[in-house]
């Protein structure tokens, strides 16, 4: 590739409008990568640019607080830098195409005159791997050409396929790359070309699968660069155990996980009390957007937080009325599923429930079974204690429950030891 005179200014959309419907429930975005939340890794690689003016972060309407708060103190202090208004996170659209649009509508806005100096990188809040050389490359090519996007070499042989699964075609490999992200464009080209797309197309029945495509059809040629390996983007659980390195865990330290979970609930009049997937006799009962099964709940919380994947709030929000009454059991053996997908297994689980009335002790045995079922676990494998706080605090004087979980991951394939 050729060196190109770098940008002298640069602004970053980072979307993260979309609903994660394929990565199976909760925003992928906000769920936790090492230290620091998975937007928060997606914009890092921007912030140390030079030339750097703007960066504005897409999100879906009404999630704006929950996306600033996954960002971590020195991303927020390196924004902060960049000057008064010129760091929002907006309300995105319908698509992702409306949300871009929307991204780089606020930053004609709020960077200087004239825009056709800028370039703009968009990128997905859910690439987190993305290398400040990557974006550097980019921009510089973009500011030669107008527009560039990375890409790799296909691996596989591609085929073109007609509607009943027929193939029609046998093109050349070597004439395909796969597309990746940030791509980089003159922004006031770009925003054009979005703006001239809406007017068009303003249902959105013209698919445009990225903005290389759009910036093509209105604008002109897109350059390419070479794209990395490395720049995978979350779609599917799995990605994040692919990304941090799964070849780690053949052995040594990472070849096991540990996770804790705890939760609280008032009890109340009215409402069943849920234990393990179990309805226990009781006066009182949990009161909760879903069920209230808070024993299930700690477990969710230890199996997602030992895959690192978040927690139930992340996946199963109480703001979702799509979870309104929901059966405990149904987000168990989904949160189950996540950590399959990761890579990861559940090996034995110790959980407790603290309450004072009524005594647990028949139950444990069934608890113990219907969790196992839940998880898909052999039953010898999870322990329930019962406790009480013997009338200390809220679950002592009887108004609420709590319930603790610890619970060990073992890596797809490998045999627990006996």
């Amino acid at each position: 590739m050729a060196a190109y005179p770098p940008p002298l200014r640069l602004a970053v959309v980072v979307t993260a409008a979309g609903s994660s419907e394929r990565f199976g429930g909760g925003k992928k975005e906000l769920l936790s990568l090492g230290d620091r939340s998975i937007l928060d890794s997606s914009l890092s690689s921007f912030l140390g640019l030079p030339g750097l003016e703007a960066l504005v972060i897409t999100a879906p309407p009404g999630r704006e607080a929950e996306l600033r708060a996954a960002l971590s103190q020195a991303s927020l202090e390196a924004l902060g830098r960049l000057g008064q208004g010129r760091f929002d996170i907006v309300a995105g659209g319908g698509s992702r195409r409306d949300s871009v649009r929307l991204g780089l509508e606020w930053l004609s806005l709020h960077v200087e005159a004239p825009l056709d100096d800028i370039i703009v990188l968009v990128h997905d809040g859910a690439r987190p791997w993305a290398s400040a050389a990557l974006a550097a490359r980019v921009a510089a090519a973009a500011s030669q050409g107008g527009g560039a996007v990375p890409t790799l070499p296909l691996v596989d042989t591609p085929k073109e396929l007609g509607s009943g699964g027929e193939v029609l075609a046998h093109p050349r490999r070597a004439s395909f790359g796969g597309a990746q992200t940030p791509q980089g464009f003159r922004l006031a080209s770009l925003l054009a070309a979005h703006r001239r797309e809406a007017e068009e197309d303003p249902e959105g029945r013209r698919e445009s699968t990225d903005d290389a495509e759009l910036f093509h059809r209105h604008v002109g040629p897109v350059l390419s660069v070479q794209g990395e390996v490395e720049n995978r983007k979350v779609t599917f659980a799995k990605d994040l155990a692919t990304g941090r390195g799964a070849e780690a865990r053949e052995g040594g330290v990472n070849d096991f996980r540990i996770g804790q979970g705890w939760d609280i609930h008032r009890l109340v009049a009215g409402r069943p009390l849920m234990l393990g997937g179990l309805r226990v006799p009781s006066e009182l009962g949990e009161d909760a957007h879903s069920d209230g099964d808070v024993l299930l709940h700690a477990i969710i919380d230890a199996l997602l937080g030992a895959a690192a994947l978040g927690d139930i709030g992340s996946h199963f929000p109480p703001s979702d009325e799509a979870w309104r009454g929901a059966d405990s059991r149904d987000l168990a053996k989904r949160a189950a599923a996540l950590v399959r997908e990761a890579g990861w297994r559940p090996g034995n689980l110790d959980c407790t429930v603290i309450l004072e009335r009524p005594r647990l002790g028949p139950y444990k045995a069934g608890m113990a079974a219907s969790i196992a079922a839940c998880l898909g676990m052999d039953a010898a494998s999870v322990s329930v204690k019962a406790k009480t706080k013997e009338g200390l605090d809220a679950v002592g004087e009887g108004r609420a429950v709590e319930a603790l979980a610890i619970v060990s991951l073992l890596p797809l394939g490998r045999v627990q030891p006996s």
